[in-house]
């Protein structure tokens, strides 16, 4: 963000190098409008002024100190795809100096951010923002972007399909990206190009998040779930500046070193012709998902970018060089049209595909008023979610045999299922008519209509009750508890219920009962609040962990250093407490160094003896790595272990672990 102490007047009164300091400081980001204007302004920013194509960019209107601002309107924009980035209210305070006096300044008011997607290259004129205040225009400024075209390149090649360009609502269509990388040279060139290296390939995917996605398209599979069957610990792709999680062990960076835990689907050799026109075996890594679309329209999928450095040449010393490549992919284009209504049955009920159908009746032999179900189900491939329950009412001489009650429904994998309850009306209901139910058929494009086969029934005439089956009672007076029966039952002339059970109130007892029952429901509801505080609170979950974590981690540590592996052997060792100290405190991997955690330490509390002999381990370690710590490497793993459960042990005192 920009700097809000500084204007154009500090900018003539200060001297060169702090002209060019203050140039430094505004690198970066294009502001169009002064910041220190009295009145209401709007303030345009950049946050890159230069892309390469198939990349977008955050535009940013600020409307700075307005009291009702009306949301900016982006007219003229074609070169580019809009999308709004969500809005951020504004209200701060800086000191600046101007003309040697301090003065502070308010900044108030409200960013509009939208990330824009040019659709060609070249410098790109972006027309200023259109905003209005009582209906009044205010005065703002138009910028430029320049879009770098991508470099002819054989290392990286992109492409990317839709299984199909136009389909129906609730259709499924597959998006696939096929990113091809060249082999590295001999004698690696069996080793998979993103398992080599450090940092991770920069892939760019809008379609990758369910956050990006725009409205009416739907994910098959969840985004998270999809990018975690694609999770790698050694490399792989950032995918939208997102990696899989970072090694505890730390990353030396370059080729052949530890590797942060990436995205990287299964690759596969497939042979094609470089820039030379030789044929090689290229390494083709697959990413394909599923979506279906519940509106009509047309959707737009991509760009996609590749950006990073890749093995292309070994140096006289058998080393591995790097060189950096851009790649894109242009978006693709899927148009979603509505199911014709020209032709459209009455038994349409909106499923779209190729499907089978079947009916079943339980039970098959009723009386007359008795409850039947009737099942029908629906199977087969396509989309079902939205199907609606066929209406029975409309088919001949249904209503008219039977009472029909409203349908449930159920989607269960490929198949539908509608449970309708009926009753006979009479005896003259023999079977279950045939029951017509039509769908879409999207690779002929037209309607299908399919017919359940009848199926026979049994109805007989209702139980009628003679008189004499019917239970008499003398009459009693209604104090009397003794009740008369006789083998035919209870006599049917009873008329107060008292004489059949005690129904004497208890207080007591429904209190008690009330009492328990609300102990339960706060008990209960205190669990769930717990276990859900556990679940949300991720620092909360490493603290409970971190001792158990850095146990498993000083023990493959020390494998490694028994096996004679040294240098790595030592540096995970160190690894081990430094994680110790990132799990208790909530910091992330890889920030802190033994310095740094020994600073810590002494924040937390920890006693200095137990700080001093971290120090020696993390020590060690070092003089390890550079092959300095002779002898002292021998010791290095019981030490470690010792000092470990010491710091431990200091650490829950402390209430640092949990």
């Amino acid at each position: 963000m920009r700097n809000q102490g500084v204007d154009n007047t500090l900018a003539l009164s200060i001297s060169r190098r702090g002209a060019r300091i203050l140039v430094a400081l505004f690198a970066g980001f294009l502001f169009v409008a002064p910041v220190d204007a009295q009145d209401g302004e709007v303030i345009v920013e950049l946050d890159r002024e230069r892309i390469y194509e198939g990349e977008s960019v955050r535009y940013r209107v600020f409307l700075s100190r307005f009291d009702q601002p009306a949301e900016p309107e982006l007219v003229g924009f074609d070169a580019f795809v809009v999308q709004q980035a969500g809005t951020q209210q504004v209200n701060s305070s800086s000191i600046r100096i101007i003309n040697g006096r301090r003065q502070q300044v308010t900044r108030r008011g409200i960013i509009y951010e939208y990330l824009l997607t040019p659709q060609k290259t070249g410098q790109i004129p972006i027309p200023a923002p259109i905003v209005k205040v009582d209906g009044e225009p205010v005065p703002s400024k138009s910028v430029t972007l320049t879009v770098v075209p991508a470099e002819e390149q054989d290392i990286a090649v992109l492409d990317m399909t839709s299984s199909h360009t136009v389909v129906y609502p609730m259709q499924p269509f597959d998006i696939t990206l096929k990113i091809f990388i060249k082999p590295i040279p001999e004698p690696e060139s069996d080793h998979d190009p993103l398992s080599v290296q450090n940092p991770l390939v920069q892939l760019t995917l809008p379609w990758a998040e369910d956050e990006a996605l725009v409205a009416g398209i739907v994910p098959k599979i969840p985004g998270e779930r999809w990018l975690d069957a694609m999770r790698n610990r050694s490399g792989g792709f950032s995918i939208n500046g997102r990696e899989s999680s970072r090694s505890p062990f730390g990353s030396f960076g370059g080729f052949f070193s530890d590797l942060a835990e990436g995205f990287r689907p299964t690759p596969k050799r497939v042979r094609r012709a470089d820039a030379s026109g030789r044929r090689l075996e290229y390494w083709e890594y697959t990413l394909t998902r599923t979506f279906v679309a519940n509106k009509v329209g047309e959707y737009s999928f991509g760009p996609a970018t590749v950006k990073g450095s890749f093995g292309v040449r070994v140096d006289t010393r058998g080393q591995l060089e790097g060189e950096a490549a851009y790649a894109f992919a242009k978006p693709v284009i899927v148009r979603v049209k509505d199911v014709p209504t020209e032709g459209r049955p009455e038994s349409y009920t909106g499923a779209i595909g190729r499907f089978e159908i079947g009916a079943d009746v339980s039970p098959q032999t009723a009386k007359v008023g008795d409850p039947v179900t009737l099942t029908l189900w629906l199977r087969g491939q396509g989309t079902l979610e939205n199907v609606l329950a066929p209406k029975l009412d409309g088919i001949a001489n249904f209503d008219k045999h039977f009472k029909i009650y409203e349908a449930t429904e159920e989607t269960r994998d490929d198949s539908r299922e509608f449970t309708y309850s009926l009753r006979p009306k009479s005896v003259d209901a023999s079977e279950i008519p045939s029951i017509p139910i039509s769908y879409f058929d999207v690779d002929r494009e037209s309607f299908v209509t399919l017919q359940t086969d009848p199926i026979p029934i049994s109805v007989t005439a209702a139980d009628r009750m003679a008189s004499g089956e019917i239970a008499m009672a003398t009459p009693q007076s209604p104090e009397s508890a003794s009740i008369e029966a006789r083998a035919e039952g209870i006599f049917a002339n009873v008329t107060d219920l008292r004489e059949l059970r005690d129904e004497t109130v208890h207080p007591d007892r429904w209190f008690l009962s009330l009492g328990a029952l609300t102990g339960l429901f706060f008990i209960v509801a205190m669990v769930a609040q717990r276990v859900q505080r556990f679940q949300s609170d991720t620092s909360l979950q490493r603290r409970r962990t971190a001792a158990a974590d850095a146990r498993r981690r000083l023990r493959a540590a020390t494998s490694l250093a028994e096996e004679g592996d040294t240098r790595r052997g030592a540096e995970a060792i160190s690894e081990a407490l430094i994680g110790l100290v990132a799990d208790a405190t909530n910091t992330p991997y890889g920030v802190l160094t033994s310095t740094d955690a020994a600073r810590r330490l002494r924040e937390l509390k920890i006693a200095d003896e137990t700080v001093r002999r971290v120090q020696e381990v993390m020590q060690t370690c070092d003089d390890a790595r550079y092959g300095a710590a002779g002898e002292a490497m021998k010791e290095l793993p019981n030490l470690a272990e010792a000092v470990l459960e010491d710091l431990i042990r200091a650490m829950k005192k402390q209430r640092l672990l949990s």
